[in-house]
């Protein structure tokens, strides 16, 4: 695959592409790759967390608190890993305006096109 061609659209009809290059074209917002996969690394965690508290609360035997434990347990831990990879790509510079936006639904996540 050619990461030169390849794109995602967001809301408000805008549009961005990967480009190895870095040629930047007027209209096209440019984000990373790997900050996306980092930002639904976290809105996955979070997801997991709110299903382990709806099964704990949920639960009828020792079992399933066990499996909730380990499923927020591991959130938790994926959590932290996705925030300090997301802080170093910050201190590299890597972290754009774009990508807060996302973080703060400011703008919609991409679509793959």
């Amino acid at each position: 695959m050619n990461l030169i061609d390849s794109g995602y659209t967001i809301g408000f009809g805008l549009s961005w592409t990967f480009n190895l290059k870095a040629e930047f074209k007027p209209g096209v917002v440019h984000v990373r790759p790997c900050n996306l996969h980092i930002i639904n690394t976290l809105e996955l965690v979070e997801e997991m967390i709110r299903l382990a508290d709806r099964g704990d609360a949920d639960r009828e035997d020792n079992g399933c608190g066990i499996l909730y434990g380990v499923l927020r347990d591991s959130a938790y831990k994926l959590k932290n890993l996705a925030e300090e990879e997301r802080q170093n790509h910050i201190r590299k510079g890597w972290w754009q305006d774009v990508e807060m936006k996302i973080e703060k639904g400011e703008v919609n996540m991409p679509e793959k096109l």
